[in-house]
């Protein structure tokens, strides 16, 4: 059997193309069934001892585990019933909830670096940095 020329440029490019199909879904594919692990986080209210912060878990795994930090040091984190956020006290996806965040201290007009970090039900961590300033009640 004798092929011209065309037919093997036509049928390598056949198999070039059906190979980068084949590693773009592969890919693709293994991205979407691992899951995401994502949040937005906002600060609803600033005060000199305690703040606001409400999360939405736009992830396709729960949130498990919610750190704050405030200037560099931990603060307390509890949902709006005292509960930390934990395996037992998920974010679920997509869920938004407010959590309370305490133990620091700062003076009215202070601007505040607010680092928070989600641990998913999967081990990632995702950390976002906030800025507020510290008003009156």
């Amino acid at each position: 059997m004798k092929l011209s020329i065309e037919t093997v440029i036509l049928l390598v490019v056949t198999i070039a193309i059906a190979a980068c199909v084949a590693v773009w879904a592969t890919g693709y594919m293994g991205t979407a069934m691992a899951g995401t692990a994502d949040f937005v986080a906002s600060i609803d209210q600033c005060y000199t001892d305690h703040m606001y912060i409400r999360i939405k878990n736009i992830a396709s795994v729960d949130i498990v585990g919610v750190e704050v930090l405030v200037e560099g040091t931990s603060a307390t984190v509890t949902d709006l019933s005292g509960v930390a956020i934990s395996s037992s006290n998920p974010i679920k996806a997509g869920d938004m909830v407010q959590l309370n965040v305490t133990g620091y201290t700062a003076n009215v007009g202070d601007r505040l670096s607010i680092t928070v970090k989600c641990t998913f039900a999967d081990g990632k961590v995702v950390a976002k940095d906030l800025t507020a300033i510290v008003k009156s009640i």
